[in-house]
Order: structure tokens, then sequence, then C-alpha cells
């Protein structure tokens, strides 16, 4: 029985005609590579440093980033021919090669997955700006997946760290105002505040919850900051958190709704078992009937 892979594509195996005409001239099933939905790569940014004669011009990489930074894409599933198919095509491993990331899907889950960076070797020492025809590529794959492409446009650019941020955080616990560390918010001076919401679900686990993927409705705060990188530096210490390490939460990127409208935005993911669900998602309302 073939074994299937995770995969994570954020460049030009966005858009499932190109795969396929790759697919074909290589006499390969393109029906072995399957999307299963959006994802991010925290701490990731999206660059143009290599310069591909195939694709005249620059091709995608993703390279570790600032805290704040996040790189939208695809998590996909491979068989093992298409796995095969796939190091030829990205030119594993000289040109690009793999290493094993942590993204997390838009119910808030993190899944280990294969992705493709480029080789010190085969870097640029400058920025190579795509094509028009690649850059499309990427941005039709983002956008028929309602994902934003602002961190496209600024690799486009050659902006580095501007314009790869996600400014926003979600808070449903103990950071709400009011609550027992609502302070430790306010200390970074937040431009934004509103009510918000996200679909997930909220478990109580004793003195603070935990949002989990699910179908139900959490009640929370949305706030903005000028400088997100010190904040989740902070709250990846409150919430127990370590990149890389088995942490008491996960930071994920999620969609969430406010007055405002839908917004990205950061927050933690409850990452253990137990707890007791909280039907209302909402920890003030449950906190005070207890």
């Amino acid at each position: 029985m073939s074994a299937r892979h995770l995969y994570f594509a954020y460049g030009s195996n966005l858009d499932a005609v190109d795969w396929g005409r790759y697919c074909k001239g290589a006499g390969a099933d393109p029906m072995g590579m399957r999307p299963l939905g959006p994802a991010w790569l925290p701490d990731h940014r999206l660059v143009f440093h290599f310069h591909s004669a195939s694709r005249s011009g620059g091709a995608a990489d993703v390279v570790p980033s600032d805290r704040g930074e996040a790189v939208p894409g695809v998590l996909m599933e491979l068989t093992d021919e298409a796995l095969r198919v796939m190091d030829t095509k990205e030119g594993h491993p000289h040109v690009y090669e793999r290493e094993v990331v942590h993204v997390n899907t838009l119910d808030g889950g993190i899944h280990a997955a294969i992705t493709y960076r480029v080789t010190l070797a085969a870097q640029s020492s400058k920025h190579t700006p795509p094509s028009s025809y690649y850059e499309g590529l990427v941005r039709t794959g983002l956008e028929g997946r309602a994902l934003p492409t602002q961190s496209l446009d600024a690799a486009v650019a050659g902006f580095g760290a501007s314009g790869h941020g996600i400014g926003h955080v979600f808070v449903y616990g103990t950071l709400l105002s009011g609550e027992s560390r609502h302070g430790c918010l306010m200390e970074f001076n937040p431009v934004v505040q509103d009510a918000a919401w996200t679909t997930a679900d909220l478990l109580d686990l004793g003195s603070y919850p935990g949002l989990v993927p699910g179908a139900g409705s959490v009640q929370g705060e949305l706030y903005a900051f000028e400088d997100v990188d010190k904040v989740l530096g902070s709250l990846d210490q409150i919430e127990g958190y370590r990149a890389g390490e088995a942490s008491l939460y996960h930071r994920v990127v999620l969609q969430v709704g406010s007055g405002a409208g839908a917004q990205w935005t950061w927050t933690y993911a409850y990452a253990r078992e137990g707890g007791v669900p909280i039907p209302s998602g909402d920890w003030r309302e449950h906190r005070t009937k207890a």
C-alpha cells in the first residue's frame, strides 16, 4: 500500500494546472497530489532569492523569520509516486531540499509536513523578482482559497520584513479585559481593541480555558499592535509555547470576525488532551456562572 505524505505548498504548486502540466510531461498521475485545505507556516517569510531558468525569473522560497510573520499556503497529501515526482520537480536535494515544518490549518490544528526550501548553494545574493506568469500562479492559488496576498506582494517587491506581518492577536481567556492577565496585553499599548469571535470549541481547563478545533463559536477580543513581535514573545511565555517543542499551547494563525469584518490573527490553541466543553464558547460568561 502506498504511503501518504503531508506536504505544504506555498509557490507554483498551489496551481493545479501547473502541477498537472508537469505530471503529464513526466508521465505521472497528477491525482497523486490531493489538496486538504488552506494552512499557514508561522514564523517564516516568503522570499525570491533563487533564479529559475525554467521559470524565467525568481522562484519562491520560505525562510525562518521573526515572530509575527507567516506564510499562507495549502496542506496537500502526496502519494509515494507524487513525492518522487515532486522531488524531481523541485530539484531535490541540490536546488530545493526537503524540510519538515509545522503548519496550522484553519481549524487551529497543527500538522508536521514536508516543504521545500532553496539550498544555500542555489540562493542568489540579491532579490530575484519572479516573472508575471509565475507570480500569477501563486496569486491565483492564494486568492482561489480566500487567502491573503500581502506577503506575496511584499516578497515580489523585495520588501524584506515589511508587509509579511500579522499584527493582530485574538484572546479568549485570562487575557480578556477584566481578567487576571489583561495587563500583560495592555503594557504593549494596543492600537485596536474590539469584540471578536472565531469558529472553534472552548474547553474549561480549571483556572483558564483552551481553544481547540471544532464547529462552535469562541467569543473573545481582538487587539492590534505596532510591534507584534514583542507582544508574541511575552505571550509565548505566558501560554507555555516553545516552537518545535512539546508545549501547553500552540501559537496559530486563524481568521476571526469582528465589527470591522474578517481578520487574520494570532491566537493560542490548546495542545494537550482533556478539559470540559464550554458550550457557550464564552469564558467570562462561563466563569461567572461556575
